[in-house]
């Protein structure tokens, strides 16, 4: 009987790769379509594609780059299982930091692979991932596993080294807000939610949107009292309330409306 990395099914296996390189994901669309047990229904460069023809075509597998432009395809994966959608995630990278395999780790993304293999261990990661296995190089196991042992020793820090907006800021995010949702509601420039968002990161030297959801709940909300109902609840705010809003959200001093150096 073969296993899973063998394992080829008599129904297609539907996949959508998100590949930032359109060179690289043209390669892959090719190769992968050639082989009898696969079918590509879409494909995408950017995280707001990827997570468009994942909602419309609900594949199987969605392969996502790791990086892809403008947000990472963590984000990409995030999304996905916070909407509950049935696809299986593979996560592939040039190369895949210990930051990101634990963040992978945590989001419960079922492969981790990276580009450097050979294409036949993709092929078979895939066919792995689809039947209900995981695949993660053992190498970035080993360091994951040590990175979450250090952790687990390191002391917590007594309070957040916050600003009270950037407290609330991190509550909003926390709750599934993008950039522009918040900004829209308070009033103010995106470009300015986006420089909180780069202090917030620098910080607590988190990467994404996922880290920082969870060291809110971890640490800002230990004990998961609910958030100022006007960060966690945007919709529910009254417009005689958004100019207190706009004050926490108003950037700090010599931050004004910069442009974003890359954080969303």
């Amino acid at each position: 009987m073969p296993s899973h990395s063998e394992l080829v099914t008599s129904k297609p296996v539907r996949l959508v790769i998100a590949e930032g390189h359109e060179i690289v994901l043209l390669g892959l669309e090719r190769f992968l379509s050639s082989l009898e047990d696969f079918t590509v229904v879409g494909t995408a460069t950017d995280c707001p594609g990827s997570l468009a023809a994942i909602r419309a075509h609900r594949p199987d597998v969605a392969i996502l780059d790791i990086r892809l432009p403008a947000e990472s395809g963590l984000e990409v994966a995030g999304a996905i299982m916070r909407e509950g959608l049935p696809t299986r995630i593979v996560l592939v990278g040039e190369t895949i930091n210990d930051r990101e395999s634990l963040e992978a780790l945590r989001l419960g993304i079922h492969g981790i692979l990276l580009k450097e293999m050979a294409p036949r261990l993709l092929v078979q990661c895939i066919r792995k991932v689809h039947a209900g296995g995981h695949w993660v190089e053992q190498e970035s196991l080993r360091r994951t596993v040590e990175q979450l042992l250090r952790e687990e020793v390191s002391p917590r820090p007594a309070s957040p080294p916050l600003t009270l907006a950037e407290v609330r800021i991190a509550g909003v995010v926390a709750q599934g807000a993008r950039n522009k949702e918040i900004a829209d509601h308070l009033g103010v420039c995106e470009s300015t939610i986006k420089n909180h968002l780069h202090n917030i990161y620098t910080k607590l030297n988190l990467s994404s949107r996922g880290e920082l959801a969870r060291w809110y709940r971890t640490v800002a909300r230990p004990n998961g009292s609910p958030s100022d109902t006007h960060s966690s609840r945007i919709s529910r705010t009254t417009p005689e309330s958004r100019s207190m809003d706009a004050y926490v959200a108003a950037p700090a001093s010599g931050v004004g409306d910069r442009s974003a150096n890359g954080h969303r």
